[in-house]
């Protein structure tokens, strides 16, 4: 008993959703089955109470059966499961600067210059337009100060504002100065405000319970502290994983290069964020372990704008985008080839002068760009991201029983990835957020 009533508590932030009593049949042009990753045609599905009440043939509803349902024709366009992305910071935002360093200024700025009000009204607004945009969950890592990601998943679940389901990990778990490089000694303490600082084996048991206890589903730990050398040891981030198993929580870890990823992986995390030099030996560690990579590659979209804000001077932007994409398609191509599972994340916090939420799925056209098949990047987007969240039974397939998560986009989706950034329909949990039919 004490087991189920942990779980509900642990369960429970998570599955609030907007409640409808109407009974749609939503018909279909074709739809994404993100287990075999497919477009099959000649299907409708009828939503009933928030959840898919089934999936069937259209020729096997009879005349007498529609009439019992409020009719959502989609069939000019496709159906995809609501997209979840697996690593934003919906309440972060950093200013980028030509020629720059952007990540210590800038954030320390936000810290001290704007406070929680701008960041909950700014994270409210960014939480509208990811779900219009189709994405339907994400997993919040961090960066929203003391659990203010938790508070604006209490305004989603409450129907104060519009945004999609939220898994989130509260203050990411760092060794000494976080990610802030720079502070003096007077100031180290600015740190706290943004990261919670672990010192010791006992203290990162204690930095668990008390992420678990404000409400945090997942915990994030960063195993390296970039552009910081500090960095957590195997000892302290093997204490954190066990900590969160004991209470069902996942652990993902910010590394970004090979003796991170590898020390995280055998601390015994579930998820690796960024990842963008791993060696061939560790991603076969990862496959054996089951560890998913949350690859946060840009586009060359997104690139580009980068490069005109930040190195406004560049000459041959086509180079540098080539440059740049050459490490991490040959870092995503050996992961497939190993068998590491991935996850779809965009670590969208930068400001590139882009509409809110594009960035975030443009990740996705960048998976493409690396040479990925559009159903594998779906697949990544949607069923393999459930699992990240650890919500592989509710989310990120269309079938029987799971929530009524449906996005539609324009059907030349399976030649055209950038179909992606054109969503028509948007429903959440049975309830309609987008119709442009």
């Amino acid at each position: 008993m004490k087991k189920i009533f942990l779980f509900m508590l642990l369960y429970v932030p998570f599955m609030v959703w907007a409640q409808t009593d109407k009974v749609y049949l939503i018909k279909t042009g074709r739809l994404f089955d993100s287990e075999v990753a497919q477009f099959k045609t000649g299907l409708d599905i009828i939503v009933k109470n928030g959840r898919i009440d089934d999936v069937k043939a259209d020729k096997d509803i009879p005349t007498a059966e529609r009439e019992k349902y409020t009719l959502i024709d989609l069939s000019a366009f496709t159906i995809l499961p609501g997209l979840i992305d697996v690593h934003t910071h919906l309440l972060y935002k950093e200013e980028l600067l030509p020629n720059r360093d952007f990540s210590s200024e800038s954030l320390v700025k936000r810290l001290t210059m704007e406070g929680d009000a701008y960041r909950a009204i700014y994270g409210a607004v960014r939480a509208k337009a990811y779900l219009e945009a189709g994405i339907t969950s994400v997993q919040d890592l961090g960066n929203s100060g003391k659990f203010a990601d938790i508070a604006l998943r209490k305004a989603i679940n409450e129907n104060l504002v519009p945004g999609p389901r939220m898994s989130c990990a509260g203050q990411g778990l760092a060794s000494e100065g976080g990610q802030l490089p720079g502070l003096i000694y007077e100031h180290r303490d600015i740190a706290n405000d943004e990261y919670r600082i672990v010192s010791g084996v006992d203290d990162a048991r204690q930095a668990v319970r008390e992420n678990i206890t404000q409400g945090a589903n997942v915990i994030k730990i960063y195993s390296n502290n970039t552009p910081n050398k500090t960095a957590l040891s195997v000892e302290e981030m093997s204490a954190i994983v066990k900590e969160a198993h004991r209470y069902g929580v996942r652990v993902t870890a910010h590394a970004t290069d090979d003796h991170a990823v590898y020390n995280a992986v055998i601390s015994g995390v579930d998820g690796i964020e960024h990842g963008y030099e791993i060696a061939d030996s560790t991603l076969m560690l990862m496959a054996k372990k089951k560890v998913i990579l949350v690859p946060t590659d840009l586009d060359k979209v997104t690139f580009t704008n980068y490069l005109k804000i930040a190195a406004p001077n560049v000459k041959d932007v086509d180079a540098q985008i080539t440059k740049y994409q050459k490490s991490p398609t040959d870092r995503l191509q050996r992961a497939i080839k190993f068998g590491v599972t991935i996850a779809y994340g965009s670590d969208d916090y930068i400001d590139m002068k882009m509409p809110l939420a594009e960035p975030s799925k443009r990740i996705l056209i960048a998976y493409h760009e690396e040479g990925v098949a559009i159903p594998q990047v779906l697949q990544f987007a949607t069923l393999n991201s459930a699992r990240q969240i650890n919500h592989s039974a509710l989310l990120g397939v269309i079938k029987k029983s799971y929530l009524a998560d449906i996005i539609a986009v324009d059907n030349s989706i399976d030649k055209d990835i950038n179909a992606i950034l054109n969503v028509r329909f948007v429903m959440k949990g049975g309830v309609i957020y987008v119709n442009k039919q």
